[in-house]
């Protein structure tokens, strides 16, 4: 009969593509996840992955014990997480997953309260834009933009993030006012590069910014960020970072369409675990007391008027038409 490592190695696989992805999920050698595959193909009687060019395919064979595999995977990790779930002490490790961006500017400020409250328990951040699993364990809790719609899935609304276009105020002083009703036109964007261009700001920018140029593409917020910071051209940031960084003037107060919300997600398993609970906990209560600045940019700064010299050029300009 198969051993569940076995089937584990074997889904690393079916899902990864190929030996080394499969490695770098189950974090062991690639070497080592041939070998185990090679164990399953001898019980088997029968060979699971074709080798291409393009990497390994599941055979007939594969696909038909795929399903069966996943279920088996299902009953191992749900057996792990109710061990877990009853943990009343709040010590050992938890895995949190989110964005960089939002570890960066709305998490990592806030840890040394947390390292002195819960000193015993031992966070891990993963950050990226690709969604780990809670179902299989890839995190406990993460940080998350969508309500997912798994059912075992808790979601926790904490805030909600408005997008809202920043420029510098040195690229507004080169480039002069910002027109979106002439499509931004005789300016610069800082637009999204690959997977990102499938974003909603992506497509706002495409909408709204079609008669400008485009200064760089990028796949992060954190790229997008400092590519405004250096005054590269228009772009569209969480409005959180009009407070942080004084040299980023919003252009717009608040833009409904492109409102986020900010959901807590942990898997129903866990809802006793002492230490997933008081990172729960701390993550509601760092968040929440951001809504403010998440929610909206600060004020747009009033043009300064024209005064001594500048004053009186202008008036004689006037006086002469």
């Amino acid at each position: 009969m198969p051993q569940w490592s076995d089937l584990q190695h074997f889904l690393a696989i079916a899902r990864g593509g190929n030996l080394s992805a499969a490695a770098r999920q189950l974090k062991v050698d690639p070497t080592t996840v041939g070998r185990r595959l090679a164990v399953l193909e001898r019980e088997l009687g029968a060979r699971l992955f074709d080798r291409t060019p393009s990497g390994l395919r599941p055979t007939a064979v594969a696909l038909r014990i795929l399903p069966a595999a996943e279920a088996v995977e299902a009953e191992a990790l749900r057996v792990e997480r109710l061990a877990s779930g009853e943990d009343l002490r709040p010590s050992g490790p938890v895995t949190v997953t989110a964005t960089d961006s939002f570890l960066v500017h709305n998490v990592l400020p806030w840890l040394a309260g947390f390292r002195e409250r819960h000193p015993e328990i031992e966070l891990h951040l993963l950050s990226g834009y690709e969604t780990l699993s809670l179902v299989r364990r890839e995190a406990d809790v993460a940080i998350r933009l969508v309500r997912p719609q798994e059912p075992s899935l808790r979601a926790r609304k904490v805030a909600a993030i408005s997008i809202v276009p920043f420029a510098s105020q040195a690229y507004l002083e080169r480039r002069g006012p910002v027109r979106f009703d002439a499509g931004l036109q005789g300016h610069a964007v800082v637009g999204y590069a690959q997977d990102s261009r499938r974003w909603p700001e992506s497509k706002w920018l495409d909408v709204h910014a079609a008669r400008a140029t485009v200064a760089v593409r990028l796949t992060s917020i954190l790229g997008l960020l400092q590519a405004a910071r250096e005054g590269l051209g228009v772009t569209l940031l969480p409005a959180i970072f009009g407070h942080l960084y004084p040299e980023l003037v919003p252009l717009r107060d608040v833009l409904p369409e492109l409102e986020r919300t900010v959901w807590l997600v942990f898997h129903e398993d866990l809802a006793n675990n002492a230490r997933v609970r008081a990172v729960v906990d701390f993550l509601a209560e760092t968040i929440g007391a951001q809504a403010g600045a998440l929610a909206k940019a600060p004020a747009r700064p009033r043009r300064k008027r024209a005064s001594g010299a500048a004053a009186r050029r202008v008036g004689k300009a006037r006086e002469s038409r």
